[in-house]
């Protein structure tokens, strides 16, 4: 019971939810609305004081998506050309010997694995990996001139890689500050407590308060997700990244939980991994590699477990 009630909160405070706080929120101000009625000051005053609520919140709220919406394009875009950066240093170390051309395919796995286990806000924490492939594709001793050509691509590419990680670990550390949200979240409140008192008690006009506010509730759910950077994950994060493992000739790698909430469902033989211990103790994950087919009719895929 503790268990569900923590997954549920922390879906919450990562905007996964939005349908829910919306309904409450909406509801909320409707019933404070009706029981409010006629039983009010100055409706000019609270017209006036209303205005000005909305007119501060509707401007933070707009300048702050738009801020979080160009910090997540620019990280997503960041993440791209570094997977795309991953792959080739994949596929040119083939002109090595075996040995480091396997030692360097398992690294870049490992980096990527390494990067999905933590949040994209956590980049940072995968950085061991990074530096590991780094220290070997440089290490590396060319015998041949083709190998020599490839090489000076090689350590141009782990130089590009070094400056976009530094860009996205700057990225991913400009999320809104608790002034921000402390701010956005006392504008809200005042404004739809202000909204309960404006329809001086009727049914439609309570209606249309509670319908504003959750608006209002869905815009504040969708500037979390976008500053936690979940906004349109699937299509830009983990589709591709999925894509890349089965380019490189490796099962795609999706944690559990992402799978079970609906994030992404992936079809086929993927690693699906578990983590025991909270977040962000990842020493202890299991790993398994699994069949995952969609039911008909049904959005939830089945697990059949298969050893990897």
């Amino acid at each position: 019971m503790m268990r569900k009630f923590n997954e549920l909160e922390t879906k919450l405070a990562n905007g996964e939810i939005v349908v829910v706080p919306a309904i409450v929120a909406g509801a909320l101000v409707a019933i404070a609305s009706l029981l409010v009625g006629s039983d009010r000051g100055d409706v000019r005053v609270d017209v006036a004081m209303a205005s000005m609520a909305a007119f501060l919140f509707g401007v933070l709220l707009a300048f702050t998506i738009v801020r979080t919406r160009e910090r997540l394009s620019l990280i997503q875009d960041l993440v791209a050309k570094g997977n795309s950066s991953l792959f080739a240093i994949h596929e040119a170390v083939a002109v090595f010997g075996e040995r480091d051309k396997e030692h360097i395919r398992e690294l870049v796995d490992l980096h990527l694995t390494d990067q999905i286990d933590y949040r994209l806000v956590d980049y940072y924490r995968a950085t061991p990996s990074h530096l590991e492939l780094i220290e070997a594709v440089i290490a590396l001793d060319p015998e041949d001139a083709q190998e020599e050509a490839v090489y000076k691509e090689l350590v141009g590419l782990c130089i590009n890689m070094n400056l976009d990680r530094a860009l996205i670990e700057s990225a991913t550390g400009q999320a809104l500050s608790t002034i921000e949200w402390g701010g956005l979240l006392l504008l809200l409140l005042v404004f739809a407590g202000l909204l309960a008192i404006l329809p001086g008690g009727t049914i439609p006009g309570a209606l249309v308060c509670g319908a504003l506010a959750g608006s209002l509730v869905t815009f504040m759910v969708l500037l979390r997700k976008l500053d936690r950077l979940r906004w349109h994950e699937r299509v830009s994060i983990w589709e591709p990244t999925a894509r890349l493992f089965r380019s490189m000739g490796l099962d795609p790698y999706v944690p559990r939980e992402v799978i079970e909430s609906g994030r992404f469902r992936p079809t086929g033989r993927v690693r699906v991994v578990e983590y025991p211990d909270p977040y962000p103790i990842r020493d202890t994950k299991i790993v398994k590699v699994e069949v995952l087919d969609p039911l008909p009719g049904d959005e939830t895929p089945s697990l059949h477990s298969r050893t990897g």
